[in-house]
Parts: C-alpha cells; sequence; structure tokens
C-alpha cells in the first residue's frame, strides 16, 4: 500500500490511473498484457511478475522504504531497467552510484507515505485511552523490521525483553502480523502504516527497519538492537538468485566488507554507519530505553544528518512532487528534477 497517496494524487492527473496488486497467485496473463503502457511499482518483483506475464510498457519505480543498511537496495536488474527512479533520499542515490555509475534514470522524490506521517495529528490523550497507557508518561514504540517467524534473533522475537516495560506498545512489520497476538502486538488498522503510532511516541526502538529513519524525521529519540546478523542484510545470503544486477563475485566482495560484530549499522554498499541513537544488544534493552527518554537530545545531530540523507524533502510535498516530475516524464518524456 506505499503507493495509495500517489495513486490518488496521479488520479487527479490522468483519471485513467488504476490501482492494482500484482499477485503471483492471481496472475492472468491476458489481464496483465493489457495492464498499461506505463507501471508505477514500489516492489521490484511487481514489475518483473508484470515482465513475466507478458507486459512490455514503461516502468516508473518509487521506493516503499529508507533502510540503506538491507542489501536491496539496486542489487537487481529491474532496478537498472527502470526508465525512471526515484530515490528516497541522497544516500539511496549515492548507493546507486556506487553500484552503477552509469545509471541516469534517477531523481530525488522522497517517500510518500512520509507525507502523512509528517502532517500527521494525533490525540495523545485519546490514544493512550486506547491502548491503557498512562498520558504523564513517556510512550515507547518497539517496532521491529521483519523475520520474527524465521529466527529467535529477529523481529518481533526481542519483545521479551521489554516485557513489563511502562507505556510500551509493540507494532509488527506486516510480514509478521501472524505472530502478532503472541507478543501482544498492535496490528495498525490500515496494513503496513504505523505512522499514528510513530507520531505518539516518545521514543522509537527498531534495528535496520525504515521505523529508523522515520523516526529520525520526527525527531524522535531512537535505540537501535545490536543483533547477531539481520534479515535482508550482508553478510546473510539470498535465497533469491535470479535477476541479480551484481555479480555473484561483487555481492561476495561487498559482503566481505560487513562487519556484524563492530559494525552491525553498516550500509549494504557505503563506507558508513547508519547510526542515530542509543545502540544495545537485546539484553540491557530496557536500561538503553530508559537513558533514550534521559537523553531524548543526544543523537539530535545524527538524527538530523540521516533524516536529510534517507528522505528527500520530508516537508508533505513528496506525493505532489514526484506526481509532477511522473507527468513531465509521461508528456514531454523527459526525467527533470523538481523541488
Amino acid at each position: 500500500m506505499a503507493l495509495v497517496p500517489l495513486f490518488a494524487f496521479m488520479q487527479t492527473l490522468y483519471p485513467q490511473t488504476r490501482l492494482v496488486k500484482i499477485h503471483r497467485r492471481k496472475l492472468f496473463k491476458g489481464h496483465i498484457r493489457d495492464l498499461a503502457p506505463v507501471v508505477v511499482a514500489a516492489y521490484d518483483i511487481a514489475i518483473r511478475r508484470a515482465r513475466d506475464g507478458g507486459w512490455k510498457g514503461r516502468t516508473i519505480y518509487v521506493d516503499h522504504g529508507l533502510s540503506p543498511v538491507k542489501y536491496y537496495a539496486y542489487r537487481y536488474t529491474t532496478f537498472h531497467e527502470c526508465d525512471l527512479l526515484f530515490y528516497p533520499g541522497p544516500v539511496f542515490e549515492r548507493t546507486m552510484k556506487a553500484l552503477n555509475p552509469n545509471f541516469n534514470n534517477g531523481l530525488l522524490g522522497g517517500l510518500p507515505k512520509m507525507d502523512e506521517l509528517v502532517t500527521l495529528e494525533v490525540d495523545r490523550e485519546a490514544l493512550c485511552q486506547r491502548y491503557g497507557l498512562d498520558t504523564n508518561r513517556p510512550i515507547v514504540l518497539f517496532a521491529p523490521t521483519w523475520g520474527g517467524r524465521y529466527s529467535k534473533h529477529w523481529g518481533l522475537s526481542n519483545a521479551p525483553y521489554l516485557d513489563g516495560y511502562p507505556n510500551l506498545i509493540i507494532a509488527p512489520h506486516p510480514a509478521d502480523y501472524r505472530l502478532a497476538r503472541k507478543f501482544n502486538a498492535v496490528v495498525p488498522d490500515e496494513s503496513g502504516n504505523i505512522n499514528m503510532l510513530l507520531k505518539f511516541a516518545d521514543v522509537v526502538v527498531s534495528e535496520v527497519s525504515s521505523v529508523v529513519g522515520e523516526a529520525a524525521i520526527l525527531d524522535k529519540p531512537v535505540v537501535q538492537l545490536i543483533l547477531p546478523d539481520y534479515p535482508g542484510c550482508f553478510p546473510l545470503p539470498e535465497k533469491r538468485k535470479e535477476g541479480l544486477w551484481l555479480s555473484k563475485e561483487c555481492i561476495e566482495a561487498f559482503a566481505a566488507k560487513a562487519d556484524p560484530v563492530h559494525r552491525p549499522f553498516k550500509l549494504a554498499y557505503l563506507d558508513e554507519d547508519w547510526v542515530m541513537g542509543h545502540t544495545t544488544i537485546p539484553e540491557k534493552l530496557p536500561e538503553a530505553v530508559d537513558q533514550a527518554i534521559a537523553e531524548p537530545d543526544r543523537f539530535q545531530t545524527e538524527r538530523r544528518y540521516w533524516a536529510e540523507q534517507c528522505c528527500y524533502k520530508p516537508d508533505g510535498g513528496s506525493v505532489r512532487r514526484i506526481g509532477s516530475m511522473i507527468q513531465v516524464f509521461l508528456e514531454q518524456d523527459s526525467r527533470k528534477q523538481l523541488g
């Protein structure tokens, strides 16, 4: 649902715009072949499925997340074949240039769902009443990345370390919704959208999830979990083997540069560390949250830097800017940076 805000805007420009979920179990080739002359996607697999179904149009990619630690970014051929690709922020543009210096189809766009996040207003008292929380105490949000069903070290599996912590909300990644009840987690009303909970929280706990970058945009104190490894991150291998842009040797070289012991938050393809708050092993998580509450401004400089790097101009106008650049591309066959 990462493209819903952009879809609504594009309908104002082109009423014939449709929102279609290209699911692997519902891939009717006759329908897919006539999908549209241009497809805007937030997941590279959707583009690949459309191609496999016989569709031959032009592709526009708008990313759905903000984590530069994960190795997904531009690892696959689909990204490099896009007719237009929007980088969420400057760090992603630098990542692409590190992998493919000749790629010229990218523009800085931001992240469509950030528009709601930065403009959203929440009723703290009403939400505290809804979740049984104390309005006079800091609210802590634990929102890990996916992987709880694959490893006891990942995702919601770390929730027990905060068991009994006051004013705690646990929010699962959509891939771990089926584990929500086991950990007494809160499943958002809108699938995959925890904007309300992020805006509501005073401290955000995660690790390599996009949520960390989103918290930085809101200038929220962050606690990042140090784990032995993370799903979707080097040096772990990936199940997907087909459609790789990078050679096996190149992937192995990047994986070899990963240093999970000393640099658990090193970016996948750049020599930088995605650290913007207190870091801790799970066993010391309550103490780290206490520190974040006591020192809310300690990592403000780092949060500001990564907010700017991860999301281009999070001012509530990302959808309008991206939509306008798509319009220029469609009507003038030109890639023009706007905003």
